[in-house]
């Protein structure tokens, strides 16, 4: 009798710390659902429902391996738990193991078949290892249980923009919208997906409408930028990428495409201070490098763009260009030891083009009295 009323006792413990880790859950307080869940798994160690529950506390905390192996768990003391089955497809595509992820969406439909979110989420996982075409498919399964899943219509047109077709991506896009006028997300996609049709007045609209709805939404800001730049419309890019950096100070492409504006609008000193925030934040950035250097050298500061080709090359040594850039600038300086030496690297790597360049370059005017140059060009 005594042995029955302890176990009764641990039962209700377990189910108190049960409860208590669940509401947690409930209130993201994923860390405090952990100790719960284990004083529960404590008094019951074959509880399934609460290694559900540590799993996707875990999975909330990023900790995906963790989480699938709780998951594991609960599903070997309840191997038809299709909700178990779906959240270690999520743990599993998090750690980019597409393959195994799909395996478990599967395996969750097999036992709930018209579960739109687990058709949903498989579709995801499809966008995300680049089976477009798959993709489509699952969203237009989600759609056809549930046709008001705004979510799903914005997938779908996901995966058709990146199939270029622009036309079916917009009219998915619009049903989002229809579905959820405020869908953030799905008026930012529209914008990106009309930018790369080419239509750019009606992107920025669109970009705009995000806008209203999240006005420090960074994405959307950097994208009306991109838009913009497009349109020749330097200054209001500008104005965009500085509201993106307000939003998101760390952002290395408003950065970027900041100084790309301003060089156009021949501010070139300013350009400058935005590419070395952009290499501050991606120092192994090629693009960046190489295009302070071509900056640096319209401003005759040739040493300073030697420095910025010098890391470009450190990152992608076999660059021709990088090479005949530095000659360049060693040429305009009056060093002709490092000039003719930069410039046989540029020629080894590609001797047809740079040989051409350099016979008609202004930079080696001061190189033409040199015989080792004649030499270089005539190999």
């Amino acid at each position: 009798m005594m042995q029955n009323s302890l176990k009764f006792s641990l039962s209700l413990e377990a189910e108190f710390f049960y409860q208590q880790g669940l509401r947690h859950n409930k209130a993201e307080k994923y860390e405090a659902a952990l100790a719960s869940l284990d004083k529960a798994l404590l008094c019951a160690p074959n509880y399934a429902d609460a290694w559900s529950q540590r799993g996707l506390a875990l999975g909330s905390l990023n900790r995906h391996e963790d989480a699938i192996a709780s998951l594991d768990r609960a599903l070997a003391l309840r191997p038809d738990a299709c909700w178990v089955w779906h959240n270690r497809g999520i743990a599993q595509g998090k750690l980019g193991r597409h393959e195994q992820a799909l395996n478990s969406f599967d395996r969750a439909l097999e036992f709930n078949p018209s579960a739109s979110t687990i058709w949903h989420n498989r579709g995801i996982t499809l966008i995300d290892s680049g089976c477009y075409e798959k993709a489509i498919i699952n969203f237009e399964k989600t759609i056809e249980l549930r046709p008001d899943a705004y979510w799903a219509w914005y997938n779908k047109g996901t995966a058709l923009g990146q199939l270029k077709r622009y036309e079916e991506a917009i009219n998915c896009f619009d049903r989002a919208i229809e579905f959820d006028p405020n869908a953030v997300l799905a008026w930012n996609n529209r914008g990106i997906t009309l930018s790369d049709w080419g239509i750019y007045e009606k992107a920025v609209l669109s970009f705009d409408r995000a806008l209203e709805i999240e006005p420090k939404y960074a994405k959307a800001w950097y994208n009306r930028g991109v838009a913009l730049r497009k349109l020749g419309r330097d200054e209001a890019a500008i104005a965009s990428f500085d509201k993106a950096i307000e939003a998101q100070p760390h952002d290395f492409s408003a950065w970027y495409n900041r100084a790309i504006a301003l060089v156009d609008l021949g501010r070139k000193e300013e350009a400058i201070a935005s590419y070395n925030k952009a290499i501050t934040i991606q120092p192994q950035d090629i693009s960046a490098w190489y295009n302070q250097g071509l900056t640096l050298y319209e401003l005759c500061h040739y040493q300073e763009a030697i420095a910025s080709y010098t890391k470009a090359l450190e990152l992608q040594p076999s660059t021709p260009v990088f090479w005949y850039n530095i000659a360049c600038c060693y040429a305009l300086q009056r060093q002709v030891e490092q000039a003719i030496n930069t410039l046989q690297q540029a020629i080894q790597l590609n001797p047809e083009k740079y040989r051409a360049l350099a016979v008609n370059s202004p930079d080696f005017d001061l190189l033409r009295q040199d015989e080792r140059f004649w030499a270089l060009i005539a190999e």
